[in-house]
């Protein structure tokens, strides 16, 4: 049974510390939050027996790994302390808020031999797996362009909208609309244009890129279009990503946990998949299975840099008006 500690004590450590719990091989063993009561709550609906405001504490309890879930800004002070004691780590979210920060942590895992698995589950969900099965087999053709949409009401008040704390919306939020999904089926992104802009929330530390639209290109000559932000009508619905390849495309609905296939001709096809245990589960299972095997996760640090070099570049295109490559 693995021991696993975890630092944050919101919404989504309790999502990720219950689906570890899940899997039958692990205990949570520590929860660390810089608030005193917002620690002790998690760590007893966790099941924890010790709750720290100084993550650095739950050394003491000798942990296997550490899920960190933590505005992004946290990261850059959390995730080199445990890959420099050696920990393995399960990163609720982005890799790090900025590129440069993210080859130090490459650097370190490395260097110590540290699993460290990014957020982005929807890789573990059977329905996209399929999906990308099905594109990358060649069987819809060659891929064309994807695109999706999603719009976050967040919290002015809360780190989300704090440009420092989170790395801006491109990097918190536009990998979850689509862009790190998208990437994984279609292959190395090559260039980026953008235009964002500021309209509700428009505080000097604010994002800067409120409401975003960006569309990259890839190696294999698709590109993918995706609109994120954070104002949100109440009640209007995200468009779910979806992709046209040159003889028919796809979509795939991990909610319903449905995959479609749409050909040149004749009905949709749709494929049925289970939703238990969640993706959140399997992350955490394959994760585990990362742990004893050393290798075997789908969001290695390797992989996530991408995904802030993306959300560099989206915000440098934006600001700048001009294409903006990537090497």
């Amino acid at each position: 049974m693995r021991q696993i500690a975890v630092i944050g004590a919101g919404h989504m450590a309790r999502i990720r510390g219950r689906a570890l719990l899940a899997t039958g091989r692990a205990v949570i063993c520590a929860v660390a939050s810089r608030d005193v009561d917002h620690a002790r709550t998690c760590a007893r609906d966790l099941a924890a027996p010790a709750a720290f405001t100084d993550f650095r504490r739950i050394a003491a309890c000798h942990p296997d790994a550490i899920l960190i879930e933590t505005p992004h800004r946290v990261h850059d002070d959390v995730v080199p302390w445990g890959l420099e004691a050696g920990y393995d780590l399960l990163i609720g979210g982005s890799l790090a808020t900025s590129v440069e920060s993210g080859e130090r942590f490459i650097a370190l895992a490395q260097r110590n031999r540290c699993v460290v698995e990014c957020g982005y589950d929807r890789r573990y969900h059977p329905a996209w797996v399929a999906l990308r099965d099905a594109i990358c087999a060649g069987g819809l053709g060659r891929p064309i362009q994807a695109y999706a949409t999603g719009l976050f009401a967040a919290d002015p008040a809360s780190w989300y909208y704090d440009d420092a704390a989170s790395g801006g919306m491109p990097l918190t939020h536009l990998p979850y609309v689509g862009l790190s999904y998208i990437r994984w089926i279609f292959g190395r992104p090559i260039g980026v244009v953008a235009v964002a802009s500021r309209v509700v929330e428009t505080k000097p530390s604010r994002v800067e890129e409120e409401s975003c639209v960006a569309i990259v290109e890839f190696a294999n000559g698709a590109f993918a279009t995706v609109i994120g932000g954070y104002v949100a009508p109440e009640g209007l619905p995200s468009v779910l990503p979806q992709f046209v390849c040159a003889d028919g495309g796809a979509s795939a609905d991990a909610a319903a946990g449905t995959l479609t296939l749409y050909q040149k001709s004749g009905p949709p096809l749709v494929h049925s998949y289970p939703t238990e245990p969640s993706q959140f589960v399997l992350q955490a299972d394959a994760f585990l299975d990362a742990l004893e095997r050393r290798a075997g996760h789908r969001n290695p640090p390797e992989d996530a840099i991408v995904d802030v070099r993306l959300a560099a570049a989206i915000r440098q295109a934006a600001r700048e008006r001009r294409r903006i490559p990537l090497t």
